[in-house]
């Protein structure tokens, strides 16, 4: 069992920047806050401290030398999707998931370091 992932989860990259989900489908909820369904992590982008960006809590250090070029984010690895909870047919995050980033320094990885709430766990 693993916990759902809900607005307001904090993620992480390699690069020790950190990042609050700020969607997630309010069809279902836990505690008010929406589950973040599989794919929607896709795209997202850590901020630097030269770009902050929405939500960001700690910027990525990963650089170039023309200057920063934080990680952005690709969809998480099925391992990391519910097998037993979905909303319309896509899978939640699960606090397990992670996936590869992309960055000026290569391919790194990113990890769910708070999923957001401590109430619902599924498979």
């Amino acid at each position: 069992m693993s916990l759902v992932v809900v607005e307001g989860a904090i993620i992480q990259c390699t690069h020790q920047g950190r990042l609050t989900l700020a969607a997630g489908d309010p069809r279902v909820t836990v505690k008010g806050k929406g589950v973040v369904l599989a794919g929607k992590e896709s795209g997202l982008a850590f901020g630097s401290a030269a770009t902050p960006v929405p939500g960001m809590i700690t910027p990525c250090t990963a650089t170039t030398p023309s200057g920063p070029q934080p990680c952005v984010i690709t969809p998480a690895t099925p391992d990391g999707w519910s097998k037993k909870l979905a909303v319309g047919g896509t899978p939640v995050l699960l606090a397990t998931a992670s996936g590869v980033t992309a960055s000026g320094q290569g391919p790194g990885r990113w990890t769910v370091a708070n999923p957001g709430q401590t109430v619902l766990e599924t498979l």
